[in-house]
């Protein structure tokens, strides 16, 4: 071995020991994506291989929000959008139809609650006969549907991208981070490798203000509620979570949140509870293992996480 290989292979080792036992340091970020604010926290004792996660993670984040996710018509779509149309036909098939990416053409005539608007019962009516999951197919890079039908993703991608994040921060060996899109959290590891992450979950009625706290570690919380996009009408509440078997915003639950493995599942999921309705929603979460908290439209909570992870606040 010559002598200037062996130098090498001893500051390789000087550097890598140095690194072993220097606590790690915190790299932020923060960007807007999803029509939401994210901000990112990685714990990492390489600040090459921080930075590098967080560019690749951005690019990502810009690369999936680009995506059209409204009035998705059958054809060739990209090779992300099949992905999450895919995963997102598995969780309407798992929540029977309670999550339905089909739904596109009623949102579309609420205006995607981007501002008041009150439908009449029979445009409602007309509209319903195209919201079926079950009629959406897949062939390669293709979407078939029927004819009037249009997909909307806006319900699963921003899971999908946590999913993403996750990977890209395995790939960095990034033991520790936290991603928060808008209240939507991926949490990897521990906070600095050590220490439990402490999640305040929000108070449906109160910006400003939590219900709980949440004592978790490498996982997702997600959260859905009646209170992110919304407007009053002579003091009805009408917001963009809608039961796509009524076509019209579910009005028993005020905000649901599930700790999960997978982004897009607590997306999804999340969704499909408030959708449900109260009893339908404790019975989905009981015969599945869920871990979930759900607040009903006057903030009684009625099904709880594992004690052990949650803190109420009275």
């Amino acid at each position: 071995m010559g002598l200037k290989r062996l130098l090498l292979i001893i500051a390789f080792l000087a550097i890598a020991f140095f690194l072993f036992f220097l606590n790690p340091k915190e790299f932020t970020f923060e960007d807007f994506y999803f029509d939401t604010y994210v901000t990112g926290k990685i714990y990492s004792r390489n600040p090459i291989l921080a930075k590098n996660a967080i560019n690749e993670i951005k690019s990502e984040f810009e690369r999936i929000d680009s995506l059209k996710v409204q009035g998705i018509k059958k054809g060739i779509l990209d090779t992300t959008s099949i992905r999450i149309i895919e995963k997102s036909l598995y969780f309407s098939e798992k929540t029977n139809g309670y999550f339905d990416l089909s739904i596109d053409p009623i949102l579309k005539r609420w205006n995607y609650f981007k501002e008041p608007t009150l439908p009449s019962q029979n445009d409602i009516k007309l509209l319903l006969p195209l919201v079926d999951y079950r009629k959406i197919k897949i062939k390669k890079d293709t979407l078939i549907i029927p004819k009037d039908f249009s997909l909307n993703l806006g319900g699963a991608a921003k899971g999908y991208a946590l999913d993403r994040a996750k990977s890209i921060l395995k790939k960095h060996n990034i033991r520790s981070a936290l991603i928060d899109a808008g209240g939507d959290v991926l949490l990897v590891g521990k906070k600095k490798g050590k220490d439990n992450w402490i999640i305040g979950i929000r108070n449906p009625r109160d910006e400003n203000g939590i219900i709980g706290t949440l004592i978790v570690n490498d996982c997702f919380v997600f959260t859905s509620g009646d209170y992110e996009r919304y407007f009053m009408i002579n003091g009805t509440r009408y917001h963009h979570i809608v039961d796509p078997f009524t076509g019209y915003p579910a009005r028993e639950i005020a905000s649901a949140t599930v700790v999960v493995k997978k982004g897009i599942e607590g997306d999804c999921i999340t969704t499909a509870l408030v959708a449900m309705g109260m009893e339908k929603a404790i019975s989905y979460t009981n015969d599945n293992d869920i871990e979930a908290m759900l607040v009903d439209t006057s903030g009684n909570i009625r099904k709880f996480i594992a004690d052990n992870k949650l803190n109420i606040y009275e």
